[in-house]
């Protein structure tokens, strides 16, 4: 008998309500960046899920958590998977403490499903990335995933006061706690949020929460270069405003929101938007202060946003965060306006197109280039980006492409002087390699 026909036989023997798939049809069609798992398991609780990856664990085969697959083509070539424990049917809201703005949730809940019912308290998760309706808290946290307004209310590292993380024996390990001011212990949240599954499979999350503001505006400005586009976002940052978001949009990025999503956008120049919540009156003011400031840099033009086209103009904004080729680089803010002239530089001696769109107040840029099929000259463009990104003090990772580039391109870049103490961290965390390796820094 295989190993993976005795996993089965032990799966149905001990977990008879686990779900389970070896249909290759079936598992063709979740297929990550050309490798096939061999096998999946959807577990019905977190007692389950626990039993299951033990049992993988002791037939010396691999797993990858999978909640609904938004972030799972992030990150480098997985070496093999054997089995896809997908996470799904794990989506409830455990307990959730209004008054103590707190709320507990399984790792199988989406973002949206969290999302509205937290709203029915007035209540919310302050982060914001794509694909809300189909992100879990699973992929979410594995991912560090965020959006534009984490220029005000940080990452998930910065809202998660608790987690429980499955280990690769199967036992279940807790940190944090359910309390904002939980400070006792190292602090293992953020050890395991961002890592990609690659030290735990995390099961249950604690979150602390915001009041939903009582009113919300974005205010548009155009400027004729990068420049003075940035200079105001330096002036805002150093000033008593305090955006939730401020994000800045490049001549070709804005001109696939108005060809593809319909929106009204200058499409030369750079355009910044700046995103405010509170009262009507606080809001109002802060805009006048942002004109003020705007004015000194040289803004072209103005507008402002609420409503159903507040809405629509951030989702798009979102959307253009995970094109088929997308780099994500991080770097100080005071260095955005440089770096971008050398991806302009780098695009036209390779004869390639990148649309940008940046949380500008954060430092972190987000560059789809194309055409997405034409490696050798991205190959190059990656590399030459990379340097200068390195050069500022920043980094570049590949965050999304075909994984026929993958074979190309290294999506993390070289591994620094910290990766001996990573490499020996996976080694205590998972001595036996239960979670499938290739996809983190360095193989790992």
């Amino acid at each position: 008998m295989g190993e993976i026909e005795a996993l089965i036989d032990a799966l149905q023997q001990h977990i008879p309500s686990a779900e389970i798939i070896s249909d290759i049809d079936k598992l063709r069609e979740c297929t990550i960046d050309g490798v096939i798992p061999r096998l999946i398991v959807t577990p019905g609780t977190v007692e389950e899920t626990a039993q299951t990856v033990a049992l993988i664990n002791q037939h010396g085969l691999t797993l990858l958590a999978h909640g609904n697959g938004s972030q799972i083509n992030l990150g480098g070539l997985p070496e093999r998977i054997d089995v896809l424990v997908n996470t799904t049917r794990l989506n409830r809201v455990l307990e959730h403490e209004a008054p103590d703005l707190t709320c507990q949730v399984e790792a199988g809940i989406t973002l949206a499903a969290l999302g509205k019912q937290l709203a029915a308290s007035g209540q919310r998760l302050a982060l914001d990335p794509p694909n809300a309706d189909q992100m879990t808290i699973g992929g979410l946290l594995s991912s560090n995933a965020s959006g534009p307004k984490r220029h005000r209310y940080g990452s998930a590292r910065d809202q998660v006061i608790g987690l429980r993380v499955i280990q690769a024996n199967g036992e279940i390990a807790s940190s944090g706690g359910r309390v904002v001011k939980n400070v006792a212990g190292y602090d293992l949240n953020k050890l395991y949020i961002g890592s990609l599954g690659t030290l735990g499979l995390i099961v249950e999350a604690n979150f602390k929460l915001q009041p939903i503001p009582a009113a919300e505006r974005t205010l548009l400005l155009t400027y004729a270069n990068v420049e003075d586009a940035m200079r105001t976002v330096i002036d805002i940052n150093g000033s008593l405003l305090a955006p939730s978001a401020l994000e800045m949009i490049d001549a070709n990025a804005a001109s696939d929101m108005v060809d593809f999503f319909g929106l009204q956008l200058p499409t030369n120049g750079y355009s910044l938007a700046i995103n405010f919540e509170g009262s009507l009156v606080g809001i109002q003011r802060q805009f006048d202060e942002a004109r003020v400031l705007a004015r000194k840099n040289n803004a072209l033009l103005g507008d402002e946003l609420e409503g159903e086209g507040q809405e629509q103009f951030w989702s798009v904004i979102r959307e253009h965060m995970q094109g088929t080729l997308t780099c994500k680089v991080a770097i100080l803010v005071s260095q955005i306006a440089a770096y971008l002239r050398h991806v302009e530089r780098i695009c036209a001696e390779h004869r390639l197109e990148a649309a940008i769109v940046a949380h500008a107040g954060s430092g972190i840029l987000y560059i789809e280039l194309r055409p997405c099929d034409a490696f050798p000259r991205l190959v190059k463009a990656i590399t030459e980006m990379r340097q200068c990104a390195h050069e500022a003090r920043g980094s570049l990772v590949v965050e999304r492409c075909p994984a026929d580039l993958k074979h190309l391109v290294n999506v993390w870049g070289e591994p620094g002087a910290d990766f001996r103490f990573m490499q020996r961290l996976k080694q205590q965390f998972d001595p036996s390699g239960t979670f499938a390796r290739g996809r983190f820094l360095g193989g790992l």
